[in-house]
């Protein structure tokens, strides 16, 4: 009987670790819609410029402010994004090393 408990304890705690990646990697998808965002982010910066460089008359100064400062958010949002992503990536290895050492797997 003890032992039978012992494995149920055992499955209940890689269940509970199980879970834990699965929503950690459900984290990752987010922070990769976060990236796949950014980056139309920085198409539509190009097509801007490109809609620019086309103009009679040189862009104004505030405009390429704005552009600069889109392009600073952007690229903070893909940095954010990809530290994200390497944090999740060691919560998963550090769960899946748990259940490693608790099981024959």
């Amino acid at each position: 009987m003890n032992s039978s408990m012992g494995g149920g304890r055992s499955w209940n705690s890689n269940q509970r670790i199980a879970d834990s990646v699965d929503h950690t990697a459900s984290q990752i998808i987010l922070a990769c819609d976060m990236i796949t965002n950014a980056t139309i982010n920085f198409d539509a910066i190009q097509q801007e410029l490109m809609m620019l460089s086309n103009q009679p008359v040189p862009p104004e100064p505030s405009q390429l402010m704005s552009i600069a400062n889109r392009l600073q958010f952007t690229k903070r949002q893909i940095d954010d994004s990809v530290l994200k992503v390497k944090e999740f990536a060691k919560h998963i290895d550090s769960k899946t090393d748990e259940i490693q050492k608790r099981s024959s797997w």
